[in-house]
């Protein structure tokens, strides 16, 4: 049994047709199932939960980058499948997924090609695609080693998969997370990014000095703090996957 989980800003008018479209195309390929729709009163755990109980197989969740960020830390370890339908045109996690936008998504559900991927965790929090530091000084406590940015201006990125041009062998896939230092450097057009440095790793440990804390954002969409214990939870979801994703 399939449950459709609308986002709350999906009530907007503007995406009436869209929805339309979709119901009517997931009806045409035989994969139609309940609908709920998030709202003041319905929490997406809420939702989801009661529709485990009542039988639900597969978690179809319609938004943005920012809902699909909120449904893995329910789903994250449930005996259930997760599927994607975004909204808009650049999702970088369904882009990853090989997940088209809007109604063409729905051809990837019913194909139904499933991987069991690798999750990102920092403390008690889970993320699918990346986690964000900027211009962070911060001590990093990897693989018996310690690593500081060399310079203050910088991006510090976690990647459970990257574009290939930012970190090759990264994959969703492997049981390893890698973390890449950016240094920006001003020149005479202003502020640019040179080669990062690549850091694979299964754990690691971002803290401060004394009391000061950094912000890491998760997935745009969750903030956490340091200090901060990141490692890698492997094969901890499955999900539905078209034929043009960015790993094996």
């Amino acid at each position: 049994m399939y449950l459709y989980i609308y986002d709350s800003f999906l009530s907007d008018k503007k995406y009436t047709d869209l929805l339309s479209q979709i119901e009517k195309r997931v009806t045409d390929l035989g994969i139609k199932g309940r609908i709920a729709r998030l709202s003041i009163l319905k929490n997406m755990k809420e939702l989801i939960t009661d529709g485990i109980k009542s039988g639900v197989q597969t978690v179809v969740v319609i938004g943005n980058v920012q809902t699909f960020a909120k449904v893995i830390n329910i789903v994250a370890g449930l005996d259930v499948v997760l599927g994607l339908i975004p909204v808009e045109n650049d999702n970088k996690i369904a882009k990853m997924l090989g997940v088209p936008p809007k109604v063409l998504a729905c051809d990837i559900l019913a194909s139904r090609i499933i991987k069991k991927i690798d999750l990102g965790l920092i403390n008690n929090h889970y993320f699918m695609g990346q986690a964000e530091l900027n211009n962070a000084s911060v001590l990093i406590e990897y693989d018996g080693y310690s690593v500081r940015p060399t310079t203050v201006n910088n991006n510090i990125t976690i990647y459970n998969f990257a574009d290939r041009s930012v970190a090759p062998n990264s994959s969703p896939v492997d049981g390893v997370l890698e973390l890449v230092i950016t240094p920006i450097k001003s020149g005479v057009f202003g502020k640019k990014n040179v080669v990062g440095t690549v850091l694979p790793f299964s754990k690691i440990k971002i803290s401060t000095e004394g009391e000061d804390q950094v912000s890491i954002l998760t997935d745009e969409q969750v903030i956490m703090k340091t200090p901060a214990e990141v490692s890698v939870a492997p094969q901890k979801l499955r999900v539905i996957v078209g034929p043009e994703r960015c790993f094996e």
